[in-house]
């Protein structure tokens, strides 16, 4: 299978009908400039990897290493691909009501490193009849390790400079990037894409870790493919069966309604879209051939060039109706959504590959530029958004960061990558570590006179080189423990736990007033009561007294237990993290046998997963309609969050005995009061709280007559 001629092996016997490019076969030939579809093996350039894209213009191009893995022709248009992707991501996060499922250009990158990493793999065993997998291993450290290191050592240093939350797990951080298993790091610690009690300063790596360990592992797996022979159709099978293997995963991991970080983060359930990228490149091995990648795929036939266009014009719909649509946390995402548009992506990349004039488009002018500099992009917008929010006050910073923070994330995003592309990236790409190091050595020390080593410049970026290293490993060395939230949660667990000893209400209650000395003389006839003035306004309603009161709620209501039981002395406080209202039945029995099921309930359970009618109802009949139940709705950045809004309203209107306590409107109004995760109210924010609570049991106190 492998004793093709040099001819047939590197592609360059092709009938006429393959070079015609799936433009010019669908169009009308008058439409189309003669020469516009040129040779596509007039440029060449080193191998690509996800995100890489080390192709500029001109003298941009950084130069090939001494020893590359293999020299083949430059796939146009993936470079636009990768700008596409990063600039939906940016926006995702710098802009999320902008577009809402930006994230899945994440997906484009996982499909576009799978069908680049599998075809040079491929090209190489054509050309040298084996791998050599140090040398693969070496360029993808070349390419990935400067950009990311520099990212990290500089991110860390100034977390350290600015202190607080920014810092607080930053140790497993930082060996989660160095070790690219940042994914498995953030859900052994129980983090969350969306929010999280500490802003994660490198969340955006989990990513990267995911491509890293496909890194390692796939070129063994294709290694044995290619030393085996094994024929196309199994190859296919293989990539197609990993790749529904680990979606149907992900389907069934998800819970609906709840946070999706593991199946997210997982390598095992995110595997796909780099094996449906596999699939793609598998699929152009030549049938009956040895096992080869075509230099430029064509259509020889009218209808297969309909498919390709139609199959690249619909993937590219979906992806845009995905962007637009889709959102992170819904179900509709786990359970097939984002296997769609990886397969969408292949469709598009498919097309791109037939259609090389459509690929230079593509990658002309800025967006090319983008994509060229994708990768530190993608590794530096995320820190600096959490950086830019922490000066700024980092208020919500999940949900929908200020667009001052927005445009300064992305001004700085945009200088750094584009300083690291030009005077790190590029140069360890084409002079490898050694030799970038001794280049850097050599301008350093260029300009020194008699006994002083270095000039100026060489003492100014040797003191910056150590005030950096000094700044971040004092930043990992004084890192806290816990963040400001969770320090507020524990203090509040300590103040609701006091609520919940015997004798707490009794502590609480305000003393009966004493009756008034009776003055009037024996056998005198007492006055009258005075007549009720009917123009005198009504008492407005006040809340009950704290001791008539049971709140059962999650860490929102341990985060406000201080001013709850200042609003309400005497009141009962039963939170915990993470709760949600599927527990609530279950709690609403241990309050009950406890003896704690006080006439006024109050249940704050809405930030933590969905509500339907069922559960809703369920809860309410435990709970009894000889209480009068406060529902509190949630204020989150989570899709599920209006729904079980909505769900605690519809309650209101079936039950007598239920009203609604509307925390998500009044925090909506006042953002600045939540504390850095978009989710806990902080300082005045927790006296907002009581007080909406206050309000919402004052109703229930008139709704009881």
């Amino acid at each position: 299978m492998v004793g093709q001629s040099a001819s047939v092996q590197t592609g360059e016997a092709r009938t006429s009908a393959e070079r015609v490019d799936v433009w010019q076969r669908l169009r009308p030939a008058d439409v189309l400039d003669p020469g516009a579809v040129a040779d596509p093996t007039a440029e060449t350039l080193a191998p690509p990897s996800v995100r890489e894209a080390p192709h500029g213009r001109g003298s941009e191009r950084p130069s090939r290493p001494a020893r590359p893995t293999v020299r083949y022709r430059r796939i146009a248009g993936l470079d636009g691909l990768r700008a596409l992707a990063v600039i939906s991501v940016m926006l995702f996060h710098f802009a999320p009501q902008l577009l809402p499922g930006g994230y899945v250009g994440v997906d484009v990158f996982f499909v576009l490193s799978g069908f680049l990493i599998t075809t040079l793999l491929v090209r190489e065993f054509r050309e040298r009849r084996t791998v050599s997998l140090t040398r693969f291993w070496v360029r993808r450290a070349r390419r990935l390790l400067p950009a990311l290191a520099l990212v990290v050592l500089a991110c860390t240093a100034v977390a350290g400079l600015l202190g607080g939350d920014l810092l607080v797990g930053i140790g497993a951080q930082v060996a989660g990037a160095a070790t690219f298993t940042s994914n498995w790091v953030y859900i052994a610690q129980g983090s969350t894409y969306s929010g999280g009690l500490a802003p994660q300063l490198f969340a955006n790596l989990w990513s990267l870790a995911v491509e890293e360990q496909f890194y390692l592992l796939w070129p063994l797996a294709v290694l044995g493919v290619l030393a085996l022979r094994i024929t196309r159709r199994r190859a296919l099978v293989l990539a197609g069966v990993l790749a529904v293997a680990s979606a149907v995963a992900m389907a069934l991991l998800y819970v609906p309604g709840t946070d999706p970080t593991r199946v997210y983060f997982g390598t095992d359930t995110h595997l796909f879209g780099l094996m449906i990228g596999a699939f793609l490149a598998f699929w152009h091995l030549r049938t009956g051939r040895p096992t080869l990648v075509r230099e430029s795929p064509r259509t020889a036939t009218t209808r297969g060039a309909a498919f390709v266009l139609g199959a690249g014009i619909v993937g590219a719909l979906v992806l845009l109706l995905a962007m637009l649509r889709m959102p992170w946390d819904g179900a509709v995402t786990y359970r097939g959504g984002l296997f769609v548009v990886s397969l969408a992506t292949a469709g598009v990349v498919n097309l791109v590959l037939h259609a090389p004039r459509l690929g230079r488009v593509l990658d002309k002018g800025p967006v090319g530029w983008v994509g060229a500099r994708s990768y530190g992009l993608y590794l530096w917008h995320w820190p600096v958004l959490v950086l830019v929010a922490a000066v700024a006050g980092g208020g919500g910073l999940y949900a929908t960061p200020g667009p001052w923070v927005a445009l300064t994330a992305t001004v700085v995003t945009t200088v750094v990558a584009a300083l690291s592309y030009r005077f790190v990236e590029r140069p360890v790409m084409g002079r490898g570590f050694g030799g970038y190091v001794r280049t850097v050595g050599a301008w350093a020390q260029r300009g020194a006179a008699g006994r002083n080593p270095l000039p100026v410049h060489g003492w100014v970026t040797l003191a910056a080189t150590v005030l950096v290293v000094g700044l971040a490993v004092t930043g990992v060395v004084r890192a806290p423990a816990v963040s400001s939230v969770e320090s507020q949660i524990l203090a509040g667990q300590e103040v609701a736990a006091g609520t919940q000893q015997p004798g707490a209400a009794v502590a609480g209650e305000a003393p009966a007033p004493e009756a008034a000395p009776d003055t009037a003389a024996p056998g005198a006839e007492a006055p009258a009561p005075a007549a009720p003035d009917p123009a005198a306004p009504a008492a407005p309603p006040v809340p009950p007294p704290g001791d008539q009161v049971t709140i059962i709620g999650d860490s929102v209501a341990l985060a406000s237990a201080p001013a709850l039981t200042a609003a309400l002395p005497g009141v009962f406080v039963d939170g915990a993290v993470s709760r949600q209202m599927k527990d609530a039945a279950g709690l609403v029995e241990s309050v009950r046998a406890a003896g704690n099921l006080r006439p006024y309930v109050v249940v704050s359970l809405g930030t933590n997963s969905t509500i339907d009618a069922a559960m809703m109802d369920q809860v309410l009949a435990t709970i009894g309609p000889d209480h009068t139940v406060v529902l509190v709705t949630g204020y989150a950045d989570r899709s599920w969050v209006p729904v079980a809004n909505a769900e605690m309203i519809g309650a209101s209107q079936r039950f007598g005995n239920v009203v609604v306590a509307d925390w998500s409107t009044a925090i909506a109004a006042h953002p600045t009061l939540l504390g850095p995760d978009g989710v806990h109210p902080a300082g005045e924010g927790t006296t907002l709280y009581a007080s909406v609570v206050a309000a919402g049991l004052a109703q229930a106190v008139a709704l009881r007559g």
